[in-house]
């Protein structure tokens, strides 16, 4: 299977249904305000069904049942497709690219990780390497161009900062402990 290319929400369905079969109500429970994900990346109903729906066209969930509801029509089961499970899985491994992705989909990944109970070690690694990158790239340039643009460069170098901190919080792995030389008083918390 190619490379996927597919919005935001439309990953976050497809790993959520990837993780096992389910309807779209339940889903969209999780992607709800308040919901697990929700809380964090806020997925409306609509936009669910729509994603379902798209999900299907392209072959990546299939209907695999129904169930009866009590409330309405009957809701339609899915099931991710093996290649759609083997692309979800390349995808929660992909560091972002962009700076300003980190914030919605590195977030996404994270929690969708969480759920599956997989460690963040090798994604926390992979996007601190990136986010390096983009730091060299802005450094290279934050004393070109006149005062706004020393001052953009100035904003997005304070975002890479802001970026590698929230590494720090999520990086487990790294506050082990004294004995060992690493620093324990730093936080090692998890997203959610």
């Amino acid at each position: 299977m190619e490379k996927l290319d597919l919005p935001l929400a439309e990953w976050i369905v497809l790993a959520l249904i990837s993780e096992r079969a389910g309807h779209g109500f339940a889903v969209a429970a999780l992607t709800a305000e308040g919901g697990e994900i929700g809380e964090f990346w806020y997925i409306s109903r609509p936009m669910v069904y729509r994603s379902i729906t798209r999900l299907v066209e392209r072959g990546l969930i299939t209907p695999v049942g129904a169930e009866e509801s009590n409330r309405g029509p009957q809701r339609m089961i899915y099931a991710a497709t093996r290649p759609a499970k083997t692309a979800v899985s390349r995808w929660l491994d992909e560091p972002v690219a962009q700076l300003f992705d980190v914030r919605a989909e590195l977030t996404c990944k994270l929690l969708l990780l969480r759920r599956r109970d997989g460690s963040p070690a090798r994604l926390v690694e992979r996007q601190r390497v990136v986010i390096d990158e983009i730091e060299e790239s802005l450094r290279a340039k934050e004393h070109a161009g006149d005062h706004l643009a020393r001052a953009i460069y100035a904003w997005r170098l304070e975002h890479v900062r802001a970026a590698r901190r929230f590494l720090d919080a999520v990086d487990v792995d790294r506050g082990v402990d004294v004995d060992r030389g690493v620093d324990s008083t730093r936080p090692a918390v998890k997203t959610g």
